[in-house]
């Protein structure tokens, strides 16, 4: 093989999973595909799409009220202020670290294929085609999700 098929074939290769994603994004646009997010696996320090400023933000924060309540009102205060700040984050603070992974799953990684691609190898994901039963879900890191997009686009209604 020469050279210049050498250099041709893999730029094939990702014009189809550039054209697969873009079907992805369309796909999901048009809710033929659901793309089922568990932000608790996608927030690892190594997922493209977890930003430890998330939830650290939340931390400083309290940990700085307590430590004012702690010299304003004493030790007492202090400690109460670091313990409601535990109880926050644990509800509304994780609820915000996840809602953000979600809309970067969705505006970031659909829009780009080596964070798509990143992303793909944690678990977390799974696309599932809407009302066809037909096409098993695809998860990740397992799943093939271009033959998951293959196979969808095979099987769409028409437009009406």
């Amino acid at each position: 093989m020469s050279d210049t098929e050498n250099n041709t074939q893999p730029v094939t290769a990702q014009e189809s999973a550039d054209e697969l994603l873009a079907a992805l994004r369309h796909l999901t646009a048009a809710q033929d595909v659901e793309i089922h997010i568990e932000p608790g696996r996608l927030n690892h320090i190594d997922s493209p799409v977890a930003v430890e400023a998330d939830g650290n933000i939340w931390a400083y924060g309290f940990l700085v009220a307590a430590v004012i309540a702690g010299w304003w009102r004493g030790l007492l205060a202090g400690g109460g202020t670091l313990a409601f700040g535990v109880v926050v984050y644990l509800t509304l603070g994780r609820a915000y670290v996840h809602r953000r992974i979600e809309r970067r799953v969705r505006q970031d990684a659909l829009q780009d294929l080596v964070k798509w691609r990143k992303l793909w190898r944690f678990s977390g994901l799974t696309l599932v085609a809407a009302g066809r039963p037909g096409i098993a879900a695809c998860a990740s890191p397992e799943g093939n999700w271009m033959a998951f997009v293959r196979a969808a686009l095979a099987t769409r209604a028409p437009p009406t």
